[in-house]
């Protein structure tokens, strides 16, 4: 596939690398410093926790089977990830499989590389298996929605509230919470 709206270079999705997980931190902190309204302790935490030693991880030792770690290039560089894991919901059944991170750079979005990694991600579940696949989002994400609901994912009506621990004692400073909606489709 080749991204004429950027730079003609082409834009593919290949299985991670763990010469990959300097990029994948990077783009992980600019996405969610971008989408989320956190408070600066979260993101000061968050860095604080070594993203890149937990991604390069995550691929010389995948957490579990059925887990894959992709990105998305536009040419040689890196411009988004994403990560498929057997679903951890309590009603999951074994054939369902969750996007448990879908992120692309906020400049290099809308030039086909979330699609792309969407796609790969749901050719992955259904090589493994699984019939169905889930994501949790905001209910506010409308950009990610709206790529979702095209490709045929729709909300289930499950719901959750996450709570964003910026490291320091929640009683004395209170604790951020992120609502979430899960979309699921079958595959």
């Amino acid at each position: 596939m080749v991204d004429q709206t950027r730079t003609g270079e082409p834009g593919f999705v290949r299985d991670a690398t763990a010469a990959d997980a300097s990029a994948i931190a990077q783009i992980q902190g600019a996405c969610w410093r971008h989408d989320y309204s956190w408070p600066e302790e979260v993101f000061a935490a968050l860095e604080d926790a070594d993203a890149e030693l937990a991604w390069t991880r995550a691929v010389i030792a995948p957490p579990g089977p059925g887990f894959r770690l992709l990105v998305a290039t536009s040419g040689s560089q890196v411009v988004g990830f994403a990560a498929l894991t057997p679903s951890q919901d309590s009603d999951a059944t074994g054939e369902t499989a969750e996007i448990a991170v879908w992120e692309v750079y906020p400049s290099d979005r809308g030039h086909g590389h979330a699609s792309r990694l969407l796609a790969a991600l749901a050719d992955h579940a259904r090589s493994v298996g699984a019939r169905e696949l889930t994501i949790w989002i905001a209910p506010g994400d409308d950009a990610r929605q709206h790529i979702l609901r095209t490709a045929g994912f729709g909300p289930d009506g499950a719901h959750r509230e996450i709570a964003l621990d910026d490291g320091t004692d929640s009683e004395a400073t209170g604790s951020a919470t992120m609502r979430q909606i899960r979309l699921a489709t079958a595959l």
